[in-house]
């Protein structure tokens, strides 16, 4: 009973220290944008010296915003910065947990050694750990290192490890690496077959900016600047472009997943390669009295460039609906006439599609 009443007071104490311990009722869902580097640390450098990480995690982050603004208007988006200066990891913290931020996404370019392999390329996302595996030191080191540039700023990255500190930490990193490493998927699933990128897997490691953050976080290594195939995809605007909107999709989904809300807003500009968070059926815009049009709920469960035929093993035995925009088609099981129903439709399929969300259509 003594333990149950800890847990009780411990969570309270959780939910007004760390808001996104619990989604609102009513509150709009805040992303914090964290462009990787910046001013004086550039980060991992290409081929040139002006083949730079932060200006690669500059454009692809504002990209990501942009997108957002233009389309999930219900999104707050917050930046740690939005021009070419410095911030400090544990400022970058401070302003995601001052902004009660439901997600901080950390964007930042890949690299290797010298005298690596240069033909290694894909893309990682990484969630904290607070054991590190052999296989995550060169990127502790290399994303830790800005601490060196920090001075006596670099004091606060020590903690306190009290009894009660540490319980308090263990109940709200349950719930926050639960939450960071189900966006991490997402976001890996989106960079991999929206921008076609090799999967590299969701990873974990010891990042002091992730450390710091009291929400879900992820940090997305998009690329290997190290390799001249990759370097070249990263420096293009079509790369970027790809890389963002795949980010963005990841974002809109668990947003929507975590709000229950299906934002009725107009497709992105050049949404081809992009999933939408809602869907209107092609005859939807000949009905003449749309004041009638009724709202279905359903369920997507895949998307892609590529049409699958109704036995295809990717559906996992379901029997799915297939929406086609343009050279774009959208996978979707089940239909209900509320959002209640939906959730349940939803839930009843998780074991085969976890990252599954729900869309609305009129008809």
């Amino acid at each position: 009973m003594r333990r149950l009443l800890h847990n009780i007071i411990f969570i309270g104490v959780l939910y007004i220290l760390f808001p996104s311990f619990v989604m609102a009722e009513g509150k709009n869902f805040v992303v914090v944008l964290d462009a990787g580097h910046g001013g004086k640390d550039p980060g991992t450098i290409g081929s040139a010296a002006s083949h730079r990480e932060k200006d690669i995690a500059y454009n692809i982050t504002m990209e990501i915003g942009r997108l957002l603004k233009n389309n999930h208007p219900e999104i707050k988006i917050v930046y740690t910065r939005s021009t070419d200066v410095f911030v400090e990891l544990g400022r970058r913290a401070e302003i995601a947990n001052k902004a009660k931020a439901d997600l901080f996404v950390s964007i930042h370019v890949n690299s290797l050694p010298k005298g690596a392999s240069k033909n290694i390329t894909g893309v990682q996302s990484y969630t904290l750990s607070l054991s590190t595996a052999d296989t995550n030191l060169e990127v502790e080191k290399r994303e830790n290192s800005v601490i060196a540039l920090e001075g006596e700023a670099a004091k606060k990255y020590n903690y306190n490890s009290s009894t009660e500190s540490n319980i308090m930490f263990e109940l709200m990193q349950d719930y926050d690496m639960k939450e960071s490493v189900a966006f991490a998927k997402m976001a890996q699933n989106e960079m991999t077959h929206t921008a076609g990128r090799k999967d590299m897997g969701v990873r974990q490691a010891n990042l002091a900016v992730l450390r710091l953050t009291y929400m879900p976080s992820v940090l997305l290594e998009v690329g290997f600047i190290s390799s001249p195939s990759e370097e070249k995809f990263l420096l293009s605007k079509e790369g970027q472009q790809s890389l963002a909107k795949s980010i963005y999709n990841a974002i809109v989904k668990y947003a929507s997943q975590r709000t229950g809300k299906q934002p009725q807003v107009e497709k992105p500009d050049n949404t081809s390669a992009q999933q939408q968070e809602t869907a209107q059926t092609p005859s939807a815009s000949n009905t003449k009295n749309p004041t009638t049009q009724k709202t279905v709920y359903k369920v997507q469960v895949l998307a892609g460039d590529v049409k699958l035929k109704s036995n295809d093993r990717q559906f996992k035995g379901l029997k799915c609906e297939m929406h086609q925009y343009g050279k774009r088609y959208t996978y979707t099981y089940g239909s209900a006439s509320t959002m209640e129903e939906a959730k349940k439709l939803r839930k009843s399929i998780l074991d085969k599609f976890p990252e599954a969300f729900i869309v609305t259509f009129k008809e």
